[in-house]
């Protein structure tokens, strides 16, 4: 794999961590009780993670003599202002299980760039792990 299609695919994953979701959820926050505290820490460490993640693939994708790309969040997003965090807990999961598809395949793409691969397949475990505790902060919620 050339560095061209290399930066391609860690700016995908960059992308893909830098407008998640839970990022945007940093710029406009949900409506959420006093019981949904744990809750919006958990959004807020994700987040926290995902800007640490796209920091770390901006520094790699540079070494690699390439150009970051910033992206932008999904326009669907917009409708997801002033709502409650339970709504929200439900869009976290299906945009997340989005981000984990997208990770996947990026993990086969740097098939030919180890280090690279190794990197993505740590981003998805990473991933997997948010999926877990978004569905546990989805099942408190319904209890």
């Amino acid at each position: 794999m050339n560095q061209v299609d290399t930066n391609a695919v860690l700016n995908r994953l960059a992308v893909v961590h830098n407008r998640s979701l839970a990022t945007y959820l940093t710029y406009a926050a949900p409506w959420a009780t006093n019981t949904d505290v744990e809750a919006m820490k958990t959004l807020k460490d994700i987040a926290e993670q995902h800007q640490e993640t796209t920091d770390r693939l901006g520094a790699m994708i540079m070494e690699n003599n390439g150009t970051v790309e910033t992206g932008a969040f999904p326009m669907r997003f917009t409708a997801w202002h002033d709502v409650s965090l339970a709504f929200l807990l439900v869009k976290l999961v299906e945009t997340q299980e989005d981000t984990i598809a997208t990770i996947q395949e990026c993990v086969e793409q740097l098939r030919l760039a180890p280090m690279f691969q190794a990197v993505s397949e740590e981003l998805l475990g990473a991933a997997k792990a948010h999926l877990d505790a978004l569905h546990e902060l989805g099942a408190s919620a319904q209890a």
